[in-house]
């Protein structure tokens, strides 16, 4: 990929200030360590082997689709799955629910939760036991095919089924996660570098390439979802006309289509909850300024973008809208350093003012805000290595939140606001780790060759 002088500059800046880093320790999924602001202890939920009738789907399978099970109701930041025993097994077979399920039984042992579930030939039913109150919930019944690729979406449904109904909030485990995937370019084209945006379960797997450019893909952005609108579009930035412009596509076309017509580079886009404005960074007037674009889902972008803040001898980055769409974070070097900065999105002929939120650390980069407002995680240099810290608005405090070698970036936040998936790199691969507010455990979503990076999370 061929680029003039000031491409690869805005290239290199905007890399730098996403923190994309090239050089990092070497690190393992133990040696990332989670720090918890909380005190929410996970409560014991008991998932019962599956009771096999007449089952005709190979063990293996089985197996997995256990293992699936299990992983989902072990990270949904409310519970911790329970070892299975011979005497609760023994138990849970009872033909009499008022022994197998017995409230004063299962307080007794210390589990408020037990999930039982039966394959019938290939059909799965499963049931909820809550037994602080008594009750148990029934789930409709599902077909398996045997297909693990598809039947695991099934196991998803069902396990944010199960978390709605014992604490009557929605899960994210029948959500995905968008993610540049950068390579070496095998082809001798003069491409240093491929770039494809991938898309893959909240858990990693059901990895597939959603863009074919042969070009430079990154940071993709799902437009959010809305009872109106599904969330099957997302914007990225692509180099496959020379200079970084900003493209919309579909997840199941995966054909982008130049959003903003604007001179320039623009780069590190983002959509407001409201899917009305989009806020990218541009050097269109000479700096890397922060700019707004009022947008339709339908139709695609409204009139001409305006320049939302911009300071002498300084460069912008890395936006995120509020919950409400009335506020932006951003990263500024305004103050000497990479600071986070907040401003109103509303358009004055005044430069607003920016209020800077991070002061525990000099070069912060990448704030993402999380969809219940209280939070902005982001990317902050600490000892050496970049770290995720979470600000907490409620407080008005910052937090580490990992430690451990490798550089923790472009952190992203999960639809329930518990959840965080973002990319720890080292020297040679970039890999994607989601964690839970409430779990001190770092769980490892990506492995192989490759940088993985940029991830982004949306609701199905």
């Amino acid at each position: 990929m061929k680029m003039n002088k000031s491409a690869r500059f805005v290239l290199s800046l905007a890399l730098m200030l996403s923190t994309y880093s090239f050089a990092a320790e070497a690190q393992s999924p133990s040696e990332i360590r989670v720090h918890l602001s909380t005190s929410s202890a996970l409560q014991p939920i008991y998932v019962a082997k599956a009771q096999l009738i007449q089952a005709t789907l190979d063990s293996t399978y089985l197996q997995e689709l256990d293992a699936i099970f299990q992983r989902d109701l072990n990270h949904n930041s409310s519970t911790k799955v329970c070892a299975r025993s011979n005497e609760k097994e023994q138990l849970l077979l009872d033909k009499q629910p008022s022994v197998a399920l017995s409230p004063a039984t299962w307080k007794s042992f210390g589990i408020p939760f037990v999930v039982q579930w039966t394959i019938s030939g290939k059909t799965l039913k499963a049931s909820a036991f809550n037994a602080q109150n008594g009750s148990i919930k029934n789930f409709p019944d599902i077909s398996l095919s045997g297909d693990l690729a598809q039947d695991r979406k099934q196991i998803h449904k069902l396990s944010d089924g199960i978390y709605k109904a014992l604490f009557n909030v929605d899960g994210v485990m029948n959500s995905h996660i968008l993610f540049a995937y950068q390579v070496k370019n095998p082809r001798p084209d003069g491409k240093e570098w491929i770039s494809e945006i991938w898309e893959c379960d909240w858990d990693g797997a059901n990895v597939k390439q959603v863009t074919h450019e042969n070009s430079y893909c990154v940071s993709p952005v799902l437009l959010p979802h809305s009872s109106r609108y599904g969330n099957d579009s997302f914007l990225y930035v692509s180099y496959k006309d020379g200079q970084p412009k900003i493209f919309i596509a579909s997840v199941q076309e995966g054909v982008g289509k130049r959003l903003i017509d604007l001179r320039g580079n623009q780069f590190l886009p983002t959509i407001s909850p409201q899917r009305d404005k989009v806020a990218f960074i541009s050097d269109a007037a000479g700096r890397t300024d922060l700019f707004l674009q009022p947008f339709n889902p339908a139709s695609g972008e409204l009139g001409k973008p305006s320049q939302l803040y911009s300071y002498p001898r300084s460069t912008q980055a890395s936006p995120t809208f509020s919950p409400d769409g009335s506020k932006i974070a951003f990263v500024s070097d305004k103050d000497g350093g990479m600071r986070i900065y907040v401003i109103p999105t509303a358009l004055s002929a005044k430069r607003p003012n920016a209020v800077m939120i991070s002061k525990e650390n000099r070069e912060n980069s990448c704030p993402s805000w999380s969809p219940d407002g209280t939070k902005l995680a982001y990317s902050a240099k600490t000892n050496g290595i970049r770290q995720i810290w979470i600000y907490d608005f409620g407080a008005g405090e910052e937090w580490q939140l990992t430690s451990g070698p490798g550089n923790k970036e472009n952190p992203c936040w999960a639809p329930n606001s518990r959840h965080l998936v973002f990319n720890s790199t080292d020297d040679a691969t970039s890999e994607l780790y989601v964690v839970n507010l409430n779990q001190p455990e770092a769980m490892k979503i990506s492995r192989g060759p490759g940088k993985k990076h940029y991830p982004t999370w949306g609701a199905r």
